[in-house]
């Protein structure tokens, strides 16, 4: 690797040389990948206020501009599936109540991964989803993404029975993993999984399941599921 934001090559390098393991001519190797960017980026060119990025500032952060290209970002980002029967897009007329269920539904400062900046107008996907459907509702199911305990599962279920449809937001946030903090597991963390069979089989119809996170989950359990459309 060029470059390592964690602690393991600042730990390790030394005794890989010293072991034979890695030679000077790798490491000048990725020392001009670094510098070629960095000077790409006018850092060696005198007063960094004056290259073209040097004026940047919080003023920049929420202007027009930069919260429609996060926006067109994010839709770029986002992957379907699976859509059994075209069952999104929802036609929001034709909803009259609406289910959000999940630890990480109704909970803005789980929503942000690594290096997440200060958002500019933070909103959960509950606080999003009551503009489209006035009678909206929601249940935790778990306190937390870990998700050790089964507790809230009722609530949830409860309130899954009495809405049109559900959308059940699970996955993962910074306690499952960042920098020098793997995961074990592929699969969704605690009983997140059981949560999201056990709304899916009290809905009306099949549920929506949202996945957040960046991380690789495994959800099999989702493809051959026809009650999570």
């Amino acid at each position: 690797m060029d470059n390592n934001c964690g602690t393991f090559m600042l730990r390790n390098t030394e005794s890989t040389i010293l072991k034979g393991k890695l030679q000077e001519e790798e490491i000048d190797k990725a020392l001009f990948n670094l510098f070629t960017v960095q000077l790409r980026l006018g850092l060696f060119d005198g007063n960094p206020r004056r290259v073209k990025f040097g004026k940047l500032g919080p003023q920049d952060v929420c202007t027009s501009e930069n919260r429609a290209l996060a926006l067109e970002a994010t839709r770029q980002g986002i992957v379907l599936l699976k859509n059994d029967k075209r069952f999104l897009p929802l036609n929001k007329n034709a909803v009259s109540s609406l289910a959000i269920i999940g630890p990480l539904a109704n909970n803005v400062s789980q929503m942000g991964g690594g290096y997440t900046g200060v958002p500019c107008s933070p909103k959960s996907l509950f606080q999003g989803l009551q503009n489209y459907v006035k009678k909206t509702s929601y249940a935790c199911g778990c306190s937390d993404v870990p998700c050790n305990s089964d507790t809230g599962f009722n609530e949830a279920i409860c309130t899954a029975k009495e809405a049109d449809f559900v959308i059940v937001v699970a996955g993962l946030d910074l306690t499952q993993e960042t920098e020098d903090l793997d995961r074990v597991s592929l699969l969704l963390p605690g009983q997140q999984m059981a949560l999201v069979s056990s709304v899916a089989a009290a809905s009306k119809r099949p549920v929506v399941l949202v996945l957040t996170g960046d991380g690789p989950i495994d959800i099999s359990f989702v493809k051959a599921d026809p009650r999570i459309s």
